[in-house]
């Protein structure tokens, strides 16, 4: 597919002021009917400047055109699907560790059912076909909707290019996403975890910290695997997240890279137990600041490594969380945030320690993840009223002068 031309025009809004420029490039589908795609080009200046914009943009479609795999009537699904993940990854639209990820994916829950067929072939009958045998599996309902959403968005892209005349997925009802359940530990699993931990390791053993950091900082495993010392500030007493490692099944492997999102990078004050466990592993180990926390010194540890030595940690201490579940490495991240809403913090302050996109997220996960919390709530409501409301005082007050 290729665009062939372009202009600009200015758009009129009512009841706005000003009239900004948009792009508009055309090209044909695989019927040969033109359509057209446009982008807004709201920092243009004038016409000029449009253009220039506009070519860019245009030259820009071309090129990822060209980039882009075509969905011909002999390619299967299974061409297309890898095809696809490719194109994304090598124009930067997806990390190497959601390329990975998603390529997982598609290997177990895709390509089993669908990777055989052709790729402009499968319809709405192929496709509830496809869902009902994934349902039969046993499947959880937040894998099913995952697949399902991973699937339907190659096809939106063909359909929406032109290159397919009937979008497969019209009809087909989404898979409901699944009600998260998250984890947390009582008083005495959290107890249970300490104790194994300064029972089981030395300081100088990387898994002494490894934990700890996902235990008092609830930090993601790909963010302990990337914490370099240079991350640690014993002076301000705080810790900055500004890499991860990411997990990639390709031929480079593993690689370090920017935290999950913008919120992600963040600094926040230690808990002092987590403090003191790193002051005494680096004093033991004498690091330089380049060196990673719980690496081989410049050399991270790979999160499947991280992983691996957590579960032999849980297997050989029986721990498991209040569901009565082994617990996880992000289990522990999900116990710091119910420990915190516990503990009365703010969302906002929640959120970005916990490095969050919105504190909607915050609160959309943890706000009902304990019981205690909502106790905990009504106590402090009840306190609150009371102490800003005269109609007890003025009871209480009467209670004592009848008393007398």
């Amino acid at each position: 597919m290729k665009y062939t031309t372009y202009n600009v025009q200015q758009i009129v809004r009512e009841g706005r002021k000003g009239k900004p420029w948009q792009a508009r490039a055309k090209y044909k589908d695989t019927n040969g009917k033109w359509k057209e795609v446009s982008k807004m080009l709201p920092e243009a200046k004038g016409k000029k400047e449009a253009m220039r914009m506009a070519k860019e943009w245009f030259e820009k479609l071309n090129a990822e055109a060209d980039l882009m795999p075509n969905a011909g009537k002999a390619k299967t699904v299974d061409e297309i699907y890898k095809e696809y993940l490719q194109h994304q990854v090598s124009t930067g639209e997806i990390e190497r560790s959601t390329y990975s990820n998603s390529l997982y994916s598609y290997n177990k829950y895709i390509k089993p059912y669908l990777g055989d067929y052709v790729f402009a072939t499968v319809d709405k009958t192929v496709l509830s076909g496809w869902l009902t045998k994934l349902y039969q599996a046993g499947l959880s309902q937040n894998t099913i909707h995952t697949t399902y959403a991973r699937l339907k968005k190659v096809y939106n892209y063909f359909y929406n290019n032109g290159e397919l005349l009937k979008d497969p997925f019209k009809g087909v009802k989404m898979p409901k996403k699944g009600e998260a359940k998250v984890t947390h530990l009582n008083n005495d699993q959290m107890d249970n975890v300490l104790e194994a931990v300064y029972s089981n390791y030395e300081p100088q053993d990387p898994m002494y910290v490894g934990i700890l950091l996902a235990f008092y900082a609830g930090l993601r495993r790909g963010e302990i695997c990337g914490l370099r010392w240079n991350d640690i500030d014993f002076y301000k007493h705080t810790i900055t997240v500004r890499s991860a490692v990411g997990v990639s099944s390709g031929k480079d492997g593993d690689y370090t890279k920017n935290p999950k999102n913008r919120s992600s990078k963040r600094t926040f004050p230690m808990l002092p137990q987590l403090e003191e466990a790193l002051k005494q592993r680096k004093i033991l180990l004498n690091p330089l600041d380049s060196w990673y926390v719980i690496g081989e010194k410049e050399e991270f540890m790979r999160p499947q490594q991280y992983n691996r030595l957590f579960s032999e940690f849980v297997e050989r201490n029986s721990l498991v969380d209040a569901y009565g579940k082994k617990i996880v490495p992000h289990g522990l991240r999900h116990n710091f945030a119910t420990v915190g809403i516990r503990a009365g913090m703010d969302i906002a302050s929640l959120a970005l320690m916990m490095g969050h996109a919105s504190r909607a997220m915050t609160l959309d996960t943890y706000g009902d993840a304990n019981a205690d919390s909502l106790t905990l709530a009504s106590v402090k409501l009840k306190d609150t009223f009371n102490d800003n409301t005269d109609y007890f005082k003025l009871e209480e007050e009467q209670g004592e002068i009848e008393e007398e």
